[in-house]
């Protein structure tokens, strides 16, 4: 996946797909019009009960959130680093004296693989690309992202809010199209799904 909203859908289908099937084990796997199924002659089937499939597709969910932001960011930073040195590079082409070329590579190398905060996000706000206000939120997605690559470890640093992956998508969508980075189709994106904390049992 190359787009936010490549790694947005894939987020979104594998949620979509986990709840179905646990409400398949909760609600229809015991049906008894469902025993002359052809679905019982596959190997695959034949043993799982109703419980095994709730409770794997409960395991599969918890974490579903954090990957989806460690991937949406991921996604992200890699997009926002090379739009910046495609815009960037063609300046220091005509850069003649060996001081300013090694200037410019020092630049080049801090978008390529510098810290993601002081390198990118810092001079876009000195030069009011972006609002502080954006760019503490898109840092809030960075930390929470690094803590969950990290193990989640414990204790908490204080700056680490829980974000859910919609909350993260949406930021990095408004960071994308205010640099101009997102085609039109990720802008308007929209998505829809069922309450994800709603539990097995709850009449959904």
């Amino acid at each position: 996946m190359k787009t936010l909203k490549d790694a947005w859908r894939s987020y979104e289908s594998a949620r979509t797909n986990l709840e179905r099937t646990q409400r398949l084990g909760y609600r229809h796997w015991n049906d008894e019009t469902l025993i002359p199924a052809s679905i019982w002659d596959d190997e695959k089937f034949k043993q799982l009960e109703s419980s095994d499939i709730v409770r794997e597709t409960a395991l599969a969910l918890q974490p579903l959130d954090d990957l989806g932001v460690l991937v949406l960011f991921s996604v992200f930073e890699a997009a926002v680093r090379d739009h910046l040195e495609g815009v960037v590079k063609p300046l220091t082409i005509g850069f003649g004296h060996p001081i300013l070329q090694d200037a410019a590579e020092d630049v080049l190398d801090g978008i390529r693989q510098g810290s993601f905060a002081n390198k990118v996000l810092s001079p876009l706000q000195k030069q009011k690309h972006i609002s502080p206000e954006l760019s503490d939120k898109i840092k809030q997605v960075r930390d929470y992202r690094n803590w969950v690559a990290h193990g989640k470890r414990e204790p908490r640093p204080p700056e680490i809010i829980n974000l859910t992956a919609k909350k993260a998508f949406d930021r990095l969508k408004d960071f994308l199209g205010i640099l101009g980075i997102a085609v039109e189709a990720e802008l308007d994106e929209t998505t829809e799904f069922g309450d994800i904390d709603e539990k097995p049992g709850s009449g959904r």
